[in-house]
């Protein structure tokens, strides 16, 4: 009987914990397993010089697929990741160096080395944290070096229930990504790729997931619901609630509205219908504009970089038409730029111009994406 290898720990598998290694130079596969490893995934283990392209080609298959079935998000790809290069049966019988395929279909077992997280060890393995803690029953993310754990084979395991819930925190006054990460027993890369962020910068009241699954879905607003979101999808920066912020320039004064942090120049869209009661300089709001909406709301746009086209005061405006550009204007005599990040400052007020906090509103047009 032919020895099969653990490729993760050199330990011989027993019963259905079965891995078989393959090379370019010595493997054939019979047709009697062939016939059995058909609904199997073939993988790749990334080496020196690898990218995408080349994987595809290798695997005669597309770059889309592999991002499809490896969840990718960008085209980077790391020695010793293992991808997916196939859901199914093998190309040909000669296969590439470092291919193997899983024939368990529940788990295999790893041996945890130095440097491994629990979200190393998810994202190369194509699983999640959640499914790892959950078959080894942890009951935090903390692992150390020599620690065995049980994950998910590619071909037994099922992606966590959309109904899963994320763990949120957020993010109070002298927070940092270490701090958070400290706290929970998780990276700050997990952070960060769980967030989509590329910074370290982070804003008080901003939400942060810290496991996967789903973000609570805000509750639909009493009046504006059918508005829309005032900046396009991925054109910013994940945005916090800000209300109630502490101001001093001027006057000392708390923060009426949500700062959503946007490169300068990136069109900002009208969220509802309705005609323009107020536009011009502001020595606070900068260059700004304020729209009455069909039921009697106003809403607020500030420190824009410049106008659209024909934007003026009376003017009639149509639910997502663009009237102008997030920009830095602000805090000074006309002109004056330069003053903070560029954002957008987007403030609600009802028919007597009370403010209203606009952050949940923000959230639930952002939903609508």
């Amino acid at each position: 009987m032919t020895k099969i290898t653990d490729i993760y720990g050199g330990k011989n598998i027993m019963k259905k914990h079965w891995v078989l290694s393959l090379t370019l130079a010595t493997t054939i596969f019979c047709a009697s397993f062939g016939a059995n490893a058909e609904a199997q995934a073939l993988q790749y283990k990334v080496q020196p010089g690898d990218t995408l392209w080349k994987v595809s080609t290798k695997f005669k298959t597309t770059i889309p697929k592999l991002k499809q079935w490896n969840r990718l998000k960008a085209d980077k790809i790391q020695v010793g990741q293992v991808l997916i290069v196939s859901p199914g049966a093998p190309q040909s019988t000669a296969k590439p160096a470092n291919v193997h395929i899983e024939t368990d279909q529940s788990s295999i077992t790893y041996t945890v080395k130095s440097g491994d997280s629990l979200f190393s060890i998810a994202k190369a393995r194509n699983t999640t944290v959640d499914a790892i803690r959950t078959l080894n029953k942890l009951n935090t993310n903390s692992i150390k070096k020599g620690q065995q754990l049980l994950i998910p084979s590619q071909t037994g395991f099922l992606p966590p229930s959309s109904t899963q819930l994320a763990t949120i925190h957020k993010v109070q006054s002298g927070d940092t990504l270490w701090i958070i990460a400290n706290k929970y027993g998780v990276s700050v890369v997990e952070i960060k790729y769980l967030n989509g962020l590329n910074t370290d910068v982070l804003y008080i009241g901003q939400e942060l997931k810290i496991t996967e699954g789903a973000i609570p879905p805000p509750k639909t607003p009493a009046f504006l619901a059918d508005a829309v979101f005032p900046l396009a999808k991925e054109s910013y920066t994940p945005f916090g609630d800000t209300w109630g912020a502490s101001r001093q320039f001027g006057r000392t004064r708390t923060h009426e509205g949500t700062d959503i942090i946007a490169p300068k120049g990136t069109a900002v869209y009208s969220a509802t219908g309705g005609t323009i009661v107020n536009f011009g300089w502001s020595q606070l709001g900068g260059w700004r504009i304020s729209v009455k909406s069909p039921e009697g709301y106003h809403l607020y746009y500030a420190h824009l970089s410049k106008y659209a086209p024909g934007v003026g005061i009376g003017k009639k405006l149509s639910k997502g038409q663009v009237i102008g550009y997030v920009g830095d204007s602000g805090y000074g005599p006309e002109g004056t730029t330069g003053k903070f990040v560029s954002h957008l400052h987007f403030g609600l007020y009802d028919s007597k111009w009370k403010a209203i906090n606009p952050y949940d509103h923000l959230r639930y047009w952002q939903a609508k994406l």
